[in-house]
């Protein structure tokens, strides 16, 4: 390994940073290989929390790791705190698995989601000490490879990027990375490995004069193998699990890039749904499962799929839900299953509000169903709704689209009576779509029409909100632009643009300034083109035919629709061939071969568990919050059968005494938690089990040390119950280590300790560095908070530059009369 950075050093920088489990690594399902040949740094180019809610990632992850001889270690994104850091210590970007240096890497991939992060992608590179330009990099540098759906036009990352991946990685890309390994381990230096890479039909690189062909996985639907991805400690923003049901889309939205991207549709079979929903549950632990895909409810029995699901998994508290759901595919029975667990919100993604315009981007949204399913919902207790809106749309150049999305909007008020969330985009005419040719409205174009809307609809019945256009103008400008808008990032990210997909990070004067030094440039992406020029991803296929596009672009124009692509479509758009074709999930389904009966002859008991357990190493990074996440999903992998509150949301009943601050280790943290168990099962055989198994289910730094079934929390004398852990939380002891200045931090240390009440002190050795204290509740009620009080003697906002702190013990008094005695916790439980 190439670690580029120490462990104190790391300590330093991360007590100082918001969120620094980012950086961390630890994670339940992270692997390390640490004798590989050949190492990949996968990197999604945004913030940890965005790149962890990203499929892609841990299906790479996995697949590469899995499947090859390949050690795949992930990288994200600095936030700017931790940026300045690694800039000023002069620290390279570094994996998360092994702290190694993206720098020495035989290859750095990003997986790109959306056009914003192409700053991001500049800024990954230069912070691991790399060259930007690609004609700068030498034989010790690793080759810089992107993939995904926001990259189908390369051409503005040819500067910078080696080799572009087109299509579906899953197959070709690891049969790519075999290879590699192999050469590698026969001594291939860079050149020869990207050679290799460059010469696959699937990769562009610029200069390149043979059209690139799109990837497509013919085995989607199978199921592979059982699945252990990677769980996120800090909680990604998309934090549950995913079940890709569907790949592609048969409706054939004619602005939807996805849509052309993924062609042809394929569905999979429910049973291999059903095993990857219980991949999740068993291996990950997510309560919370998305049924995914770009228009769910067109997948084959999808009612019977979630009547299934419900019935296996509804009574321990799992729900399911879909991302999106064409109004035609919206049945009252789905609705009813949907909401039985937990009601996920309802979304409706209208576009545009006439039927004509939406047989235009062939796809039908009438208003009177919407209604009828929102009257539906209603009685089932929904409250509210979402609605989607494009502005700028290709047959609104010179007319205006606002007057009828407000009429719209306020008929779906006025007869539902629901509060209606309103969600308005600038349309981006992306490339390899019917609307490829259009135009773009600029920035203040759509901030009018945006603006019109939201003044038209009144804050009690609407929340109107908007991606920003400025966001969409930038974003029009990558998906459209050749290689001197590669120039423009390039530009952009030398003055400071990153985190442009975010509107607190996005410096909106960098890129006015950089557009208005390239204004004929910028202009050029936005023009409306002819269907005749030549365009920047021509040497790019997508399987879909420019003819068949332009004619599609033609019908939009008139209003005239498209049948749904099937098995059998005569649409001739040229993604279909011998071995990539529409598959179908046409089984006849029978809920009775799937129900499980929920007849449980084993009779149970409610008990509760009360463990102590460590937070070292990694895990000394994460928040409280992290914390109980990593509990839950802990809990679900372990198989142990949790006892849920009641209500909209129900949670585990679990609790904990007295969370530590952040960078504080513990070898005694104390929480409990209510299980059921086989009745009879004998207090001892349970407490074991429950050890055992929890701690093959908890990520790096946290681990079951005891367990105790308990009746109730009684005092330690006269058994009265008090109310929680945390009220009953006494004090501790902690032992301190100082770490540099270490005579002058003792000392102001050891001067202000004994005024404090509750507590008493020790060196473990006389002029040692080490010191031991132990603090109990004073009897006015107080107890020593051990970081406020380093901050203020040793008068800093970081005492962990200066010293370590570990809870060694954690003490507990249920009554007024021992708040000054050491009792743990589980002396004072029955």
């Amino acid at each position: 390994m190439n670690n580029s950075i120490s462990e104190q050093e790391l300590r330093e920088i991360l007590l100082k940073v918001n969120t620094p489990g980012r950086y961390t690594g630890g994670e339940f399902g992270s692997i390390t290989k640490e004798h590989a040949v050949f190492r990949i740094a996968l990197c999604f180019p945004d913030l940890y929390e965005i790149g962890m809610s990203n499929q892609a990632v841990k299906i790479l992850y996995e697949m590469i790791n899995s499947e090859t001889e390949a050690s795949c270690e992930r990288v994200f994104s600095p936030a700017p705190d931790f940026e300045i850091f690694v800039r000023e210590k002069n620290i390279p970007l570094f994996t998360l698995e092994s702290r190694t240096a993206v720098s020495k890497c035989d290859l750095l991939s990003f997986t790109v989601g959306y056009e914003l992060s192409a700053t991001n992608i500049l800024n990954v590179i230069e912070l691991s000490g790399i060259p930007l330009r690609n004609t700068e990099r030498l034989e010790n540098d690793p080759i810089i490879i992107a993939g995904g759906p926001a990259i189908t036009n390369p051409v503005p990352f040819g500067s910078f990027i080696d080799a572009v991946f087109i299509g579906e990685a899953e197959d070709a890309f690891t049969s790519i990375v075999s290879k590699l390994c192999e050469m590698k381990a026969e001594g291939a230096g860079r050149q020869e490995l990207l050679d290799e890479i460059r010469s696959s039909e699937y990769f562009w690189y610029s200069g390149k004069d043979i059209k690139v062909k799109k990837a497509v996985w013919n085995s989607f639907g199978d199921y592979r193998r059982e699945r252990k991805l990677l769980v996120p400690s800090v909680s990604a923003v998309q934090d549950h699990g995913v079940v890709e049901i569907m790949r592609g889309c048969p409706n054939g939205c004619r602005f939807c890039h996805a849509g052309i991207f993924y062609r042809p549709y394929r569905e999979k079979s429910i049973e291999t749904i059903l095993k990857e929903v219980e991949d999740l549950i068993v291996n990950c632990g997510y309560r919370e499962i998305t049924l995914s895909s770009l228009s769910s409810g067109d997948y084959g029995n999808i009612s019977e799929l979630i009547a299934i699901l419900n019935n296996r998994y509804s009574a321990k508290g799992i729900s399911f839900s879909f991302p999106s759901m064409r109004v035609n595919s919206f049945t009252l029975p789905l609705i009813s299953e949907i909401s039985k667990v937990r009601k996920s919100g309802l979304t409706f993604a209208v576009e545009t509000p006439d039927l004509i315009h939406q047989r235009g981007l062939n796809k039908e949204v009438p208003v009177e169903r919407i209604i009828e399913i929102l009257h539906e919902a209603k009685k089932m207790g929904w409250k509210k709704a979402k609605f989607y809106f494009m502005i700028g749309l290709p047959f609104f150049k010179e007319t205006d689209e606002t007057d009828a999305i407000i009429d719209f909007l306020r008929k779906v008020g006025r007869e539902t009576k629901m509060q209606l969330n309103v969600n308005i985009g600038t349309f981006i005419p992306k490339p390899h779509t019917p609307f490829q040719w259009s135009f773009q409205l600029n920035e203040n174009q759509a901030l009018e029409r945006i603006s019109k809307i939201r003044r038209a609809l009144p804050d009690k019945f609407f929340k109107v909100g908007y991606q920003s256009p400025f966001m969409s103008l930038i974003e029009g400008v990558i998906s459209r632009g050749d290689e001197k808008t590669g120039e423009i990032l390039i530009n952009a990210f030398k003055k400071g643009a990153r985190l442009d997909a975010w509107e607190e990070y996005i410096d909106r004067g960098i890129w006015r300034e950089v557009f208005s030094e390239s204004e004929a440039d910028v202009e050029k992406c936005l023009l409306e083109k002819s269907v005749e020029v030549d365009l920047p991803w021509d040497g790019i296929s997508l399987s879909v035919g420019k003819k068949f596009l332009g004619s599609e672009y033609e019908k939009s124009l008139e209003g005239e629709l498209t049948e749904a692509c099937s098995v059998s479509c005569g649409h001739n758009c040229g993604a279909c061939n011998k071995t990539d074709t529409v598959k179908l999930n046409d089984k006849k389904i029978r809920l009775e071969d799937y129900f499980i009966s929920s007849e449980n002859t084993v009779e149970k008991q409610n008990v509760k568990i009360l463990f102590s357990f460590t937070k070292k190493n990694t895990a000394v990074y994460l928040s409280h919050i992290n914390v109980m996440n990593i509990f839950e999903r802990a809990f679900l992998r372990s198989g142990i059968d949790l006892v849920y509150s009641r209500g909209f949301n129900p949670k585990p009943k679990l609790e904990f005494a007295n969370p530590l601050t952040l960078g504080v280790e513990s070898e005694d943290e104390i929480a409990s938690i209510e299980i059921e168990i086989v009745k009879g099962t004998d207090k001892e055989s349970a407490e074991k089990d429950f050890i055992q198994k929890m701690n093959e289910s908890l990520p790096e730094g946290m681990k079951i040390i005891k367990a105790k079934v308990i009746e109730s929390i009684a005092s330690y004398e006269t058994g009265k119950k008090v109310k929680s852990l945390m009220a009953a939380y006494n004090g501790g002891i902690y032992l301190l280590k100082v770490l540099k200045d270490k005579n002058e931090i003792m000392q102001r240390i050891c001067d202000n300790l004994d005024a404090e009440p509750g507590v008493t002190w020790s060196r473990r050795v006389p002029e040692g560095d080490e010191l031991e204290i132990n603090a109990v509740r004073s009897s006015e009620g107080k107890v020593l908070n051990i970081f406020r009080f380093m901050k203020e003697k040793i008068e800093t906002e970081y005492p962990f530059d200066y010293i370590e702190v570990l809870r060694k013990r954690t003490f507990c008094a249920t009554e007024n009369e021992l708040i000054e005695k050491k009792i743990n916790y589980f002396d004072s439980y029955e």
